[in-house]
């Protein structure tokens, strides 16, 4: 004669928070490649400056400025993701890299390259780490 289950008894555990960190890491890290790559292709099809008029020549110009800034801040952002990736290989997600104290669960869920808990990140915007 079959039992009957609740729902509560059928339902999946839980994802290891970990490997949910990392997944989200690497979709990150995906695309951050995906958009180096489109502003590398933006850089490399402007066309020759001296064949254009002072005005196309202006919005060339910043188009590769800001395609260059972005490309900066990915990359800066990919070698953040990276190391958060290390963290999770070496066993050290989740600790701050300057205290060692855990951090907040909430900030790794907003920000998982995240490498200071509250309070050395403030101390490092300040410039004090």
């Amino acid at each position: 004669m079959p039992t009957k289950t609740s729902a509560a008894a059928v339902r999946k555990p839980k994802a290891d928070p970990l490997e949910k960190a990392r997944k989200r890491l690497l979709a990150k890290r995906e695309e951050l490649v995906v958009d180096l790559e489109k502003n590398r292709e933006i850089s490399e099809s402007t066309v020759d400056e001296s064949a254009q008029d002072m005005a196309d020549r202006a919005t060339s110009s910043y188009t590769k400025e800001f395609a260059y800034s972005l490309s900066e801040s990915d990359r800066k952002l990919l070698v953040l993701i990276d190391q958060a990736l290390d963290r999770i290989e070496a066993g050290t997600y989740g600790a701050c890299v300057h205290c060692s104290q855990p951090v907040q669960e909430k900030r790794l869920e907003a920000v998982p390259w995240a490498r200071h808990c509250l309070e050395c990140q403030e101390l490092q915007d300040k410039g004090l780490i």
